[in-house]
């Protein structure tokens, strides 16, 4: 049964036990009631819940800490009415709660409570006038296979709590031996990831993108490699998450924005139409509140016309981010710099975030386009993206391209502009530049 719950529901802890700011226990009484819980038999059979709230820091930095607690005050009341009569809860970090469930060990019924708490956290969160989203993320463990120590068993949530963000957020995952190791291999990635970046390891390739009509190229897209002493070229998928997650990111999002900024402008030197460069942004980027001041300098520094880039945006990362994210992304739109939502149809809230969240461009996922000839629910849907942005005269590109098949069909759909190895894999810019040459007779 579901109902409200706090602190008092398991028995009130002393002062010094509770959370001044949300009124539930801190991090040293709830460590009590689990431990107090893990002794009270032989085998214990329970499950605790860790709640993270998805870029909170960020949230704080752009919002104000006076905003920030206002969000963890709610957070805590509504973790009380998402949670069982019998449950504990309490603040074990600046951005995480713990939920003590002492009677549930079935994991189907702790996914249960862990859905409920999702969806009561999902709903938006009214402040002065502004509507803010506050995503989170669950770690799960059920007890005793987690450990059985209090500390064992906060630090087991904690992982699986690491492996929801690592998901995409916005989920619940439980806790399996095997992520402990699986931490320690991505720490040493992550340290990896410095060295390179410090050695400048990280190179752009860039690959075409092509008008479907006459296939002459009007776009690329940067895409980020690692040139890794041992094992050679890296493609994204080796390292993109967790150089997202790590403390770097927004240093190299920086390096990667000047260095496509600085081959569009060679393009746009070189040639009277040149290509337009898209870039993707990195979430620690656009949870900062200077991306709009950052991306201008870059534009006046290299003298880059805003039309000759392109930011990509996933719509699962914007709605992420706050009101003021928005409008800086709307700033640049309206500067003249290309906005696209990138993987479109993949994420929570397709058609309500085109409301709220203006594009330039849909680019439609290579997800739907690799069976559009084979596959009806797949070419139904791509139609159904190229209706919504005829409808709302927004542009609209493939990803994935291979076959002839495919280029006809988004042709005869009305898609007219595409990437993908039918016109060029991932290539250096010098071989762009000698596409470029031919296509202008140069």
């Amino acid at each position: 049964m579901v109902a409200k719950s706090g602190a008092k529901a398991a028995g009130a802890s002393p002062g010094s036990d509770l959370d001044p700011l949300t009124g539930v226990d801190n991090r040293q009484g709830f460590l009590k009631r689990l431990e107090a819980r893990l002794q009270s038999e032989a085998v214990p059979r329970c499950a605790l819940l860790l709640i993270g709230i998805d870029d909170f820091r960020a949230f704080n930095d752009m919002h104000g800490h006076a905003e920030g607690d206002l969000i963890l005050q709610r957070v805590a009341r509504r973790l009380r009415d998402a949670s069982p009569r019998d449950a504990a809860i309490g603040r074990i970090g600046s951005d995480e709660f713990g939920v003590l469930l002492p009677s549930i060990a079935d994991p189907t019924l702790v996914r249960h409570v862990g859905a409920a708490i999702l969806s009561m956290l999902s709903s938006p969160h009214e402040s002065a006038g502004r509507r803010h989203h506050v995503l989170a993320s669950i770690g799960a463990c059920v007890i005793p296979a987690a450990g059985e120590q209090g500390s064992d068993v906060l630090a087991a949530a904690s992982l699986a709590l690491a492996r929801a963000k690592h998901d995409g957020g916005r989920t619940i995952r439980f806790f399996k031996p095997q992520m402990r190791s699986d931490v320690t291999t991505r720490l040493s990635l992550v340290q990896a990831l410095h060295e390179a970046y410090a050695q400048r390891q990280f190179e752009l390739l860039y690959q075409p993108q092509v008008d479907l009509r006459d296939g002459r190229v009007h776009g690329a897209e940067a895409l980020m490699r690692w040139r890794h002493p041992t094992r050679g070229l890296l493609p994204p998928a080796a390292f993109i998450d967790a150089l997202a997650g790590s403390s770097i990111a927004s240093d190299v999002g920086m390096w990667l924005l000047q260095t496509a900024c600085a081959q569009a402008r060679a393009w746009s030197l070189a040639f009277p139409q040149p290509p337009r460069v898209a870039i993707n942004l990195f979430a620690a980027q656009l949870s900062e509140s200077r991306l709009l001041t950052e991306v201008r300098h870059v534009l006046r520094a290299l003298e880059l016309a805003p039309d000759c880039l392109e930011i990509e945006i996933t719509e699962t990362i914007a709605l992420q981010q706050g009101d003021e994210v928005a409008d800086q992304l709307q700033a640049l739109r309206r500067d003249g710099v290309t906005l696209t939502c990138d993987d479109f149809g993949t994420g929570y809230a397709s058609l309500s975030f085109l409301k709220s969240f203006p594009v330039d461009r849909l680019k439609i996922d290579q997800s739907f386009i690799r069976n559009v000839t084979e596959d009806p629910v797949d070419a139904a849907i791509v139609r159904s993206v190229i209706s919504v942005g005829a409808s709302l005269h927004i542009g609209v590109v493939a990803e994935g391209v291979e076959t002839t098949e495919q280029r006809d069909f988004l042709l005869a759909n009305g898609c007219h502009e595409a990437q993908g190895y039918l016109y060029g894999r991932p290539m250096p810019a010098e071989r762009l530049t000698e596409m470029l040459r031919q296509q202008s007779g140069r």
